[in-house]
Protein backbone atom coordinates (compact mmCIF):
# COMPACT_ATOMS: atom_id res chain seq x y z
CA UNK A 1 0.00 0.00 0.00
CA UNK A 2 2.85 2.54 0.86
CA UNK A 3 3.99 2.43 -2.79
CA UNK A 4 0.95 2.52 -4.32
CA UNK A 5 0.56 5.62 -7.10
CA UNK A 6 -0.19 9.03 -5.11
CA UNK A 7 -2.40 11.79 -6.01
CA UNK A 8 -1.09 15.07 -6.23
CA UNK A 9 -1.86 18.47 -6.16
CA UNK A 10 0.24 21.41 -7.81
CA UNK A 11 -0.59 24.80 -7.24
CA UNK A 12 0.30 26.60 -10.19
CA UNK A 13 -1.83 30.27 -9.01
CA UNK A 14 -3.90 31.36 -6.92
CA UNK A 15 -2.21 30.40 -3.84
CA UNK A 16 -2.36 33.49 -0.95
CA UNK A 17 -3.48 36.17 -4.19
CA UNK A 18 -6.47 37.00 -5.28
CA UNK A 19 -6.31 35.62 -9.21
CA UNK A 20 -4.30 33.41 -11.46
CA UNK A 21 -6.34 30.44 -9.98
CA UNK A 22 -5.00 27.36 -11.75
CA UNK A 23 -4.34 23.78 -10.06
CA UNK A 24 -2.82 20.75 -11.38
CA UNK A 25 -3.75 17.53 -10.59
CA UNK A 26 -1.49 14.61 -11.71
CA UNK A 27 -1.91 10.70 -11.11
CA UNK A 28 0.12 8.34 -12.50
CA UNK A 29 0.52 9.68 -15.80
CA UNK A 30 -2.40 11.82 -16.40
CA UNK A 31 -2.72 15.81 -15.28
CA UNK A 32 -6.27 17.30 -14.96
CA UNK A 33 -6.28 21.35 -14.83
CA UNK A 34 -9.03 22.94 -12.60
CA UNK A 35 -9.19 26.70 -14.03
CA UNK A 36 -7.15 28.92 -15.91
CA UNK A 37 -7.04 32.60 -14.76
CA UNK A 38 -5.20 35.90 -15.04
CA UNK A 39 -4.84 39.03 -12.50
CA UNK A 40 -4.34 42.71 -13.29
CA UNK A 41 -0.98 43.95 -12.49
CA UNK A 42 0.21 45.30 -9.68
CA UNK A 43 1.22 49.01 -9.51
CA UNK A 44 4.62 48.54 -9.66
CA UNK A 45 4.68 46.38 -12.68
CA UNK A 46 4.95 48.87 -15.25
CA UNK A 47 4.32 47.82 -19.14
CA UNK A 48 2.53 44.68 -17.91
CA UNK A 49 -1.13 44.18 -19.36
CA UNK A 50 -1.96 41.14 -17.59
CA UNK A 51 -0.16 38.33 -15.26
CA UNK A 52 -0.61 34.84 -16.05
CA UNK A 53 0.26 31.64 -13.88
CA UNK A 54 3.68 30.15 -14.82
CA UNK A 55 3.09 26.72 -16.83
CA UNK A 56 6.54 26.02 -17.21
CA UNK A 57 5.54 22.44 -15.54
CA UNK A 58 2.61 22.05 -17.75
CA UNK A 59 4.87 23.09 -21.19
CA UNK A 60 7.16 20.58 -20.65
CA UNK A 61 4.77 17.76 -19.58
CA UNK A 62 1.91 19.04 -22.34
CA UNK A 63 1.76 15.04 -23.59
CA UNK A 64 0.21 14.40 -20.15
CA UNK A 65 -2.41 16.62 -20.02
CA UNK A 66 -5.52 15.64 -20.76
CA UNK A 67 -7.99 18.14 -20.10
CA UNK A 68 -9.17 21.46 -18.41
CA UNK A 69 -12.07 21.86 -16.18
CA UNK A 70 -13.81 25.51 -15.29
CA UNK A 71 -15.32 25.95 -12.41
CA UNK A 72 -16.61 29.32 -13.78
CA UNK A 73 -16.37 32.76 -16.26
CA UNK A 74 -14.45 35.35 -14.07
CA UNK A 75 -11.17 36.51 -15.14
CA UNK A 76 -9.47 34.93 -12.37
CA UNK A 77 -10.56 31.55 -13.38
CA UNK A 78 -10.82 31.73 -17.41
CA UNK A 79 -8.22 34.98 -18.27
CA UNK A 80 -5.14 32.87 -19.14
CA UNK A 81 -6.87 30.07 -21.05
CA UNK A 82 -5.46 31.65 -24.70
CA UNK A 83 -1.76 32.32 -23.57
CA UNK A 84 -1.94 28.72 -21.78
CA UNK A 85 -4.08 26.63 -24.38
CA UNK A 86 -1.67 27.93 -27.38
CA UNK A 87 0.97 26.26 -25.89
CA UNK A 88 -0.66 23.13 -23.99
CA UNK A 89 -3.91 22.21 -25.91
CA UNK A 90 -6.02 20.19 -24.69
CA UNK A 91 -10.19 19.56 -24.56
CA UNK A 92 -12.19 22.04 -22.35
CA UNK A 93 -14.75 21.46 -19.92
CA UNK A 94 -17.18 23.71 -18.63
CA UNK A 95 -21.04 25.37 -17.86
CA UNK A 96 -22.57 26.98 -21.60
CA UNK A 97 -21.85 30.29 -20.26
CA UNK A 98 -18.17 30.02 -19.47
CA UNK A 99 -17.17 27.94 -22.11
CA UNK A 100 -19.09 30.94 -24.13
CA UNK A 101 -16.75 33.18 -22.70
CA UNK A 102 -13.56 31.15 -23.03
CA UNK A 103 -14.78 30.69 -26.79
CA UNK A 104 -14.65 34.71 -27.60
CA UNK A 105 -10.44 34.71 -25.65
CA UNK A 106 -9.59 32.18 -28.01
CA UNK A 107 -11.40 33.75 -31.52
CA UNK A 108 -9.63 36.77 -30.24
CA UNK A 109 -6.48 35.07 -30.19
CA UNK A 110 -6.84 32.99 -33.25
CA UNK A 111 -6.36 29.90 -30.78
CA UNK A 112 -7.91 27.10 -33.00
CA UNK A 113 -8.38 23.08 -32.48
CA UNK A 114 -9.52 22.90 -29.01
CA UNK A 115 -12.64 20.27 -28.10
CA UNK A 116 -14.94 21.84 -26.27
CA UNK A 117 -16.96 19.85 -24.00
CA UNK A 118 -20.22 21.33 -22.52
CA UNK A 119 -21.64 20.11 -19.32
CA UNK A 120 -24.14 21.09 -17.04
CA UNK A 121 -24.33 20.75 -13.23
CA UNK A 122 -24.88 17.29 -11.46
CA UNK A 123 -22.96 15.52 -14.70
CA UNK A 124 -19.66 13.47 -14.32
CA UNK A 125 -17.11 13.60 -17.48
CA UNK A 126 -14.14 11.06 -17.50
CA UNK A 127 -10.59 12.59 -18.22
CA UNK A 128 -7.92 10.12 -18.28
CA UNK A 129 -7.80 8.25 -14.94
CA UNK A 130 -10.20 11.34 -13.54
CA UNK A 131 -13.87 11.21 -13.40
CA UNK A 132 -15.33 15.06 -12.38
CA UNK A 133 -18.35 15.51 -11.33
CA UNK A 134 -19.78 18.87 -11.83
CA UNK A 135 -21.97 20.69 -8.67
CA UNK A 136 -23.99 23.79 -8.95
CA UNK A 137 -23.22 26.48 -6.51
CA UNK A 138 -24.20 30.17 -6.33
CA UNK A 139 -21.79 32.94 -7.07
CA UNK A 140 -22.29 36.37 -8.66
CA UNK A 141 -22.18 34.67 -12.26
CA UNK A 142 -24.52 32.04 -13.79
CA UNK A 143 -23.00 28.49 -14.38
CA UNK A 144 -20.41 27.99 -11.33
CA UNK A 145 -20.22 25.00 -10.35
CA UNK A 146 -17.66 22.94 -7.39
CA UNK A 147 -15.72 20.02 -8.84
CA UNK A 148 -15.29 16.36 -7.23
CA UNK A 149 -12.58 15.38 -8.51
CA UNK A 150 -11.88 11.25 -8.20
CA UNK A 151 -9.31 9.01 -9.41
CA UNK A 152 -8.27 5.84 -8.18
CA UNK A 153 -6.56 7.38 -5.28
CA UNK A 154 -9.53 9.15 -3.36
CA UNK A 155 -11.79 11.98 -4.03
CA UNK A 156 -10.90 16.28 -3.81
CA UNK A 157 -13.80 18.32 -3.76
CA UNK A 158 -12.80 21.54 -5.34
CA UNK A 159 -15.51 24.13 -4.14
CA UNK A 160 -14.30 26.83 -6.81
CA UNK A 161 -16.06 30.37 -5.94
CA UNK A 162 -18.92 30.40 -4.34
CA UNK A 163 -22.05 31.86 -1.83
CA UNK A 164 -24.48 30.31 -0.35
CA UNK A 165 -27.60 31.98 -1.40
CA UNK A 166 -31.15 30.54 -0.51
CA UNK A 167 -32.85 33.48 -2.91
CA UNK A 168 -30.68 33.54 -6.16
CA UNK A 169 -31.74 35.46 -8.97
CA UNK A 170 -31.90 32.59 -11.19
CA UNK A 171 -34.03 30.52 -8.45
CA UNK A 172 -31.25 27.18 -8.41
CA UNK A 173 -29.16 27.08 -5.33
CA UNK A 174 -26.39 25.22 -4.45
CA UNK A 175 -26.48 21.87 -4.13
CA UNK A 176 -26.03 20.72 -1.27
CA UNK A 177 -27.31 17.55 -0.93
CA UNK A 178 -25.07 16.53 -3.98
CA UNK A 179 -22.32 18.06 -1.91
CA UNK A 180 -23.36 16.17 1.46
CA UNK A 181 -23.67 12.93 -0.71
CA UNK A 182 -19.84 13.00 -2.03
CA UNK A 183 -18.30 13.74 1.22
CA UNK A 184 -20.45 10.58 2.62
CA UNK A 185 -18.43 8.50 -0.35
CA UNK A 186 -15.30 9.71 1.72
CA UNK A 187 -12.97 13.14 0.75
CA UNK A 188 -9.12 12.99 0.73
CA UNK A 189 -9.04 16.76 0.42
CA UNK A 190 -11.63 19.93 0.47
CA UNK A 191 -9.85 22.96 -1.69
CA UNK A 192 -12.11 25.76 -0.84
CA UNK A 193 -11.82 29.49 -2.20
CA UNK A 194 -11.21 32.71 0.04
CA UNK A 195 -11.48 36.17 -0.93
CA UNK A 196 -10.02 38.04 2.00
CA UNK A 197 -10.33 35.74 4.96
Amino acid sequence: MANSPKLRIIPLGGVDEIGKNMTAFEYEDDILIVDCGSIFPKEDMLGIDLVIPDTTYLVSNRHRVKGYVFTHGHEDHIGATPYVLSQVPAPIYGTKLTLALIDLKLREHRVNGIPYHAVQPRDEVKIGQFTVKFIKVNHSISGACALAISCPAGTVVHSGDFKIDYTPVDGEVTDLSTLAAVGDKGVLCLMCESTNN
